[in-house]
């Protein structure tokens, strides 16, 4: 996991960086989770690795500068992931969430994209941690 989740991005960061146009125009934006910002207990080892993510993005957006360096930090999304589970089941713990999340929803793929391209198109943004969560680190 450890390869896939940290090792991986600061590879293709380190030599993706070198097949972009140098500048403000070229972004590399990587991707976290919401356990690198609120601890939960028994997952100390992939919060450990998801939060260095975050120093690792800081870090990198000096190491490849002018190319920008972002990172993006899902909360609980609708997604595929959630397919060990029967419908009812998801359908059941997302209602949960729902009653303890600020916003009232589980994150949809859409709302995260806009995170995703707002990173890609901002030149005036590098080395940020954009977290899009319902409002979960507040509760």
């Amino acid at each position: 996991m450890i390869q896939l989740r940290f090792f991986g991005p600061l590879t293709v960061a380190r030599f993706g960086a070198k097949h972009l146009s140098p500048g403000p125009n070229a972004s590399i934006t990587l991707t976290t989770g919401a356990v690198s910002e609120r601890p939960m207990p028994n997952w100390t080892v992939v919060a450990a690795y998801a939060g260095g993510l975050h120093s690792m993005t800081r870090n990198l957006a000096l190491d490849l500068k002018p190319v920008r360096v972002n990172l993006i930090s899902p909360g609980l999304v609708d997604t595929e992931l959630w397919s060990h589970m029967s419908e009812e089941q998801k359908q059941g713990f997302f209602k949960q969430m729902e009653e303890k999340l600020p916003t009232g929803r589980v994150g949809k793929v859409d709302d995260v994209a806009e995170a995703y391209i707002y990173a890609m198109r901002d030149k005036n943004l590098t080395g940020s941690i954009i977290s899009t969560n319902s409002g979960a680190l507040l509760v």
